[in-house]
């Protein structure tokens, strides 16, 4: 089985992890005294192994970040309003840095991530891309 663990917090991470172990542990020592208990014939042998395949660290965006204040400036240029929710994406690593970083949808609808029925629809990228566009330009100081 694969279980992700997702969190803002690196202490919820990591207690997440210990009770996943903690309760795959308890699993296979039931399932092993259960076998056991079956009869004369060799009980069967239930074993685990747990794998990382992957690491994406706890990380959160400041309320009072510059880079929120611009994307919210760029938002009311555009009269755009958009939600401000927290993700598990590629921000994470640099935010887990203390860098600021944010994901930023291309203003289209979306839904069913990582599953097979994702879908995107791209009637109406063109704002998200201006978004896109005006945050970059703002941040790197165009027009101050």
């Amino acid at each position: 089985m694969r279980v992700d663990l997702r969190s803002t917090s690196t202490a919820e991470i990591d207690r997440l992890e210990r009770a996943l172990r903690d309760a795959l542990e308890q699993a296979v020592t039931s399932e092993n005294r259960a076998a056991a208990q079956g009869g004369p014939r060799k009980p069967l042998v239930v074993q685990s192994e747990v794998v990382e395949i992957g690491n994406r660290p706890a990380g959160e965006l400041a309320a009072d970040a510059r880079l929120l204040k611009v994307i919210r400036a760029v938002d009311a240029q555009l009269g755009n309003t958009a939600l401000v929710q927290r993700a598990s994406t590629d921000a994470n690593i640099p935010l887990s840095l203390g860098r600021e970083a944010s994901r930023s949808v291309a203003a289209a609808p979306e839904a069913g991530a990582h599953t097979l029925q994702e879908w995107f629809d791209c009637n109406g990228r063109e704002l998200g891309l201006r978004r896109i566009l005006l945050t970059m330009l703002t941040l790197s100081g165009v027009g101050e």
